[in-house]
């Protein structure tokens, strides 16, 4: 118990002796947890929102006025090849029409002007994966060409393919800057410790004179370093989450909370809505985990470092 106490003791002394220090890596290590987790966050938004546009209408075949449901429904079957098609969706004259009061249901005048007739049927396409958009398109157009009942096809390959390059943008340039700003942090963490180790380099050497073990001397740097790693973390943290729920707080009740709502649901986000213990719980102790995980490894290299000098001399 004693020899506990004086490893605390030492690793308080360490911390205020160089104050300034210790603080500086504990807000560079705040400000790149906030950062990695951003970026990791924006990467998984951005994910998740290619999986979702992905699954919805790709290609839009439009019907003339009129047409019979016999008619499309057999286009229908013919267009449909398990290989490469999700589904077929099949949106009646009437189903249109009630899709279109559901979108504009406060513009009354602009519904009350829509008639059976006044908006087309149509077939609702999607792609088991994008990469079978093309293929499934060529099918479409030999469709067109034969089929006078087809009025206007809609190909929406753009907007997913922007999507997929902004999450590659996100992805592998978050990967890039993350790297970078760990080992800026990694690298303040083998220099503060290292300025500690310097700073205490008689003791640590009459230390190995009355028999100190390496395990003793290590110790309190390693706790150092593990210590400004979990601060890093739960600051990083505090600063990610708070910030968030309470925009969400404020913006109860306005058009772009209900449209974040919609958007946390479509993309399966749905714990961001609200406080959420098991998320919340889960995100801090990740954070805090991983700073002392960075900051005992750190720590380690750079006492490990000093004691192999010590030992060619």
């Amino acid at each position: 118990m004693g020899e506990f106490a004086n490893i605390i003791n030492t690793t308080k002394g360490n911390i205020r002796q160089n104050r300034w220090m210790s603080l500086s890596t504990i807000i560079v290590i705040s400000i790149v947890f906030t950062i990695t987790s951003f970026f990791i966050g924006a990467a998984v938004i951005s994910s998740r929102a290619v999986s979702y546009y992905e699954k919805k209408a790709q290609i839009m075949i439009y019907f003339t006025p009129g047409t019979p449901e016999e008619t499309i429904l057999s286009t229908k079957e013919r267009l449909f090849d398990n290989t490469k098609v999700e589904a077929i969706e099949y949106v009646s004259e009437q189903d249109a029409i009630e899709i279109f009061a559901e979108d504009f249901s406060e513009e009354e005048d602009l519904v009350e002007t829509i008639t059976v007739g006044t908006l087309p049927a149509s077939l609702e396409i999607r792609a088991k994966s994008a990469s079978d958009l093309d293929d499934i398109m060529e099918v479409v157009t030999v469709e067109k060409e034969s089929n006078t009942y087809i009025e206007d096809i809609w190909y929406f390959e753009d907007v997913v393919q922007k999507l997929k390059t902004l999450s590659s943008i996100i992805h592998y340039g978050g990967i890039a800057l993350v790297a970078s700003l760990g080992i800026i942090t990694f690298t303040l963490i083998i220099i503060t410790i290292g300025f500690n180790i310097m700073a205490h380099s008689d003791e640590i050497e009459i230390m190995h004179l009355v028999g100190g073990t390496d395990a003793y001397i290590k110790t309190p740097y390693i706790i150092e370093g593990s210590l400004y790693g979990l601060i890093g973390g739960l600051i990083s943290s505090i600063v990610l989450l708070v910030p968030w729920y309470m925009a969400v707080y404020f913006a109860r009740g306005t058009d772009f909370y209900f449209w974040l709502n919609q958007q946390l649901i479509d993309f399966k986000l749905a714990f961001l809505q609200e406080l959420d213990p098991f998320f919340i719980g889960a995100f801090v102790g990740v954070q805090i985990l991983i700073g002392i995980f960075l900051g005992a490894v750190g720590s380690t290299l750079a006492v490990m470092k000093y004691l192999n000098l010590k030992d060619e001399d």
